[in-house]
């Protein structure tokens, strides 16, 4: 299946690692922003942002479409993962809404211009009551979402593997070796201040005992001031 991210592949390339900060800032923020944006035009204040906000919307989710792959795989390899299942699952995360869209719009569209009341029926009601999903487009979009949802959740919470992979070197740089280095502690060193206070202090109370003891010795245990 082409996906549109292969047109972007020397701007958003899919080989190597993406650290966690990097994956928030250039995937998660805009790809929770277009949500809110798309749920402002569509149910929030349709009427707010008009026609130039479905322009808006169509350009977001057309970027994140095509650097949405790149940012998702080199995280999977920042984990120690080749992304394998989501390789795999990925097409799902662009059929199942287009289905979704088809059964809600498309086909009701089609039934209503080929004269079925009950499909008339229902896009009038869109047209003036609201959009309302129908129970199979829903199930699909909620697949959907829980997927996504899953996905960009435990990219962003687990820490990437420490060091260089198979996938690359580690995106944080020289950031691991002094993040892994702990500062020395004063009453750790051996040049500690209060230490060599102390071992000076003790050694001159060695000091000054010594010819006390030594004088003591030299008389034989005689003491002065005693008449024999």
């Amino acid at each position: 299946m082409f996906y549109p991210s292969r047109l972007l592949a020397p701007f958003a390339p899919r080989v190597g690692r993406m650290s966690q900060t990097t994956y928030i800032l250039s995937f998660v923020v805009p790809f929770v922003a277009v949500i809110g944006l798309t749920w402002l035009v569509l149910f929030g204040a349709p009427g707010l942002l008009g026609t130039p906000g479905f322009y808006v919307v169509a350009l977001g989710w057309a970027v994140l479409m095509t650097t949405g792959d790149a940012c998702n795989i080199r995280r999977w390899n920042d984990l120690g993962n080749s992304g394998a299942l989501y390789r795999l699952l990925r097409p799902g995360l662009v059929l199942l809404p287009l289905l979704a869209f088809a059964l809600q719009f498309l086909i009701p569209a089609h039934l209503a211009a080929a004269g079925d009341m009950q499909a008339l029926s229902f896009m009038i009601g869109m047209e003036f009551g609201g959009v309302s999903l129908q129970p199979v487009p829903l199930a699909l979009l909620a697949i959907t979402f829980l997927a996504v949802t899953g996905n960009v959740v435990y990219l962003s919470l687990m820490p990437g593997q420490q060091g260089p992979n198979a996938y690359g070197s580690d995106p944080h740089g020289d950031l691991l070796p002094g993040a892994a280095t702990s500062p020395a502690k004063p009453g750790d060193s051996e040049d500690d201040p209060v230490k060599r206070a102390l071992a000076d202090y003790h050694a001159r109370q060695r000091a000054s005992a010594q010819p006390v003891v030594t004088s003591a010795r030299s008389t034989g245990g005689a003491t002065f001031g005693k008449k024999r």
